[in-house]
């Protein structure tokens, strides 16, 4: 009879591990008790998972993880050659047995109880015991070597190179097909960093930019330096909000291919990647200006307040999306000691209010019928309220920036007439946005459409164009 199969779960049969899930979902949804769960897996490691389990177990749907193709084509073909097939992992016994039942291929699953951590010697030590005469295994880590020795071959999947040079105890080598080399985490950390986003930073010039005419090479060395900042502020956060919506991502028709949704980043590597970026950036806040850092700070505080629990509440989450742009606007005013004024808080208030609901229609939209949004507080029936609010938040900023542009004495640009220019250039990029929004050709987010779309670049040429042509006037004025 052929050597059963026995398939590792975490890294192998999905490209995450199940304990380090279970820590984050205890950081986003009972936070007060991270650190005694933190305390319990250093001291007690398997009755820690067990703990962990009860805790925040519920929230993790087998139905939703990162299965690997290539194992379950390895689970196939084990079956046609009339193998045994198990599924024996170092996570808590609770979760895999829930992965086992919604499978229905495993002929046995087993994973740790609260007396016994199944990995490393100890699985090796359960197998050995289980199938004296051999077993074939399918790992992926350091800690599946011993595993390997024991067996009598097997594959492995991102595993280290050590593991395709093991010696059984007689010293024969053991054969350990590579299915897959161990990947960089570069790319898929890259890509979660959303660098793109970064263009969402030009807002720190939008005051400065009024005043060119004013400032001098320190004043925009310090800018450019904010921007980096609040960029790694963002990226750092971009991480942690991905996080905390890993589950929420996997039921999203989209965002499931996002890195740590796939399993494509490790859980451990995003952890260490957003406290390095968050904690850089108010480090390099602090050298650089304290009102800067304390509007970095409000930023943060209220991105993880949006991450933890806002993004839930329908409404309060594009009022919170909406204030972060603002921050932006502020925190550049700050650089060069120059608050910006309630006309122009207004309309990038409103404006970007607009743009918050539409990505919310967008998502609203694209939901099936009288279902809800994953991780969100909407349902479908809200698409023509939001479709509403929208339209009214944007002709509203237009209306703020026309009011600004024909009443204000003392404004930055005194061409009326310029001013209405642009007024009506942003009111049919707008129109534009939400007739895409309501024929479905609108991505999930808009403000990275805006980047992207062509003609929404054009738009924004013209309209900074206009703006810097007026604002640097003193400057022509002294040349000619």
């Amino acid at each position: 009879m052929a050597e059963p199969l026995i398939i590792d779960l975490d890294g192998t049969l999905i490209r995450n591990d199940l304990t380090h899930e279970l820590v984050v979902l205890c950081a986003r949804w009972k936070p007060w008790l991270l650190p005694l769960a933190l305390f319990k897996l250093l001291t007690d490691r398997p009755a820690g998972k067990r703990w962990l389990v009860g805790l925040v177990g519920d929230r993790i749907d087998p139905a939703h993880l990162p299965y690997d193709p290539l194992v379950l084509d390895l689970i196939a073909q084990g079956r046609k050659d009339g193998r045994m097939i198990e599924l024996v992992s170092g996570s808590d016994h609770i979760l895999v047995e829930r992965v086992g039942e919604h499978l229905t291929v495993f002929d046995f699953v087993q994973g740790s109880d609260p007396t016994r951590n199944l990995v490393s010697a100890h699985k090796a030590l359960f197998l050995v015991d289980r199938h004296p005469d051999g077993y074939l295994y399918a790992g992926n880590s350091s800690q599946d070597l011993n595993v390997w020795k024991t067996s009598k071959g097997g594959y492995g999947l991102n595993a280290p190179a050590s593991a395709y040079q093991l010696r059984d105890a007689s010293d024969a080598p053991v054969d350990i097909a590579e299915i897959r080399k161990r990947p960089s985490p570069i790319k898929p950390l890259l890509k979660t960093l959303r660098l793109h986003q970064w263009a969402k930073n030009i807002l720190i010039f939008v005051v400065p930019g009024l005043l060119v005419a004013q400032l001098g090479w320190a004043d925009w060395s310090r800018l450019i330096q904010g921007f980096v900042c609040f960029g790694l502020m963002a990226s750092g956060t971009y991480i942690l909000n991905d996080l905390f919506d890993i589950p929420d991502d996997r039921a999203h028709p989209t965002k499931r291919v996002r890195p740590l949704a796939s399993g494509a980043l490790s859980v451990p590597v995003a952890i260490m990647a957003t406290a390095g970026m968050i904690g850089g950036s108010l480090v390099w806040a602090f050298l650089l200006s304290e009102p800067f850092l304390v509007v970095l700070l409000m930023y943060a505080i209220t991105t993880v307040f949006y991450s933890f629990r806002l993004k839930r509440l329908p409404l309060i989450d594009v009022f919170i999306l909406a204030s972060l742009f603002c921050l932006r606007v502020i925190a550049g005013a700050e650089m060069i000691n120059a608050p910006p004024s309630s006309w122009l808080m207004t309309f990038i208030g409103l404006i970007f209010l607009s743009l918050a609901l539409a990505k919310r229609y967008v998502e609203v939209s694209k939901s099936t019928r009288d279902g809800k949004i994953a991780g969100r507080g909407y349902v479908a029936q809200d698409a023509p309220l939001l479709l509403a609010f929208g339209a009214a938040s944007s002709f509203s900023a237009i209306m703020a920036l026309a009011v600004y542009g024909l009443l204000e004495e003392n404004r930055v640009i005194q061409n009326s007439g310029v001013l209405i220019t642009i007024a009506a250039i942003l009111a049919a990029w707008s129109m534009r946005i939400w007739m895409m929004a309501v024929r479905e050709e609108l991505d999930d987010d808009p403000v990275l459409f805006a980047v992207k779309d062509h003609i929404s670049l054009i738009c924004l040429v013209a309209v900074a164009g206009l703006i810097l042509f007026e604002a640097s006037r003193p400057i022509w004025a002294t040349l000619l």
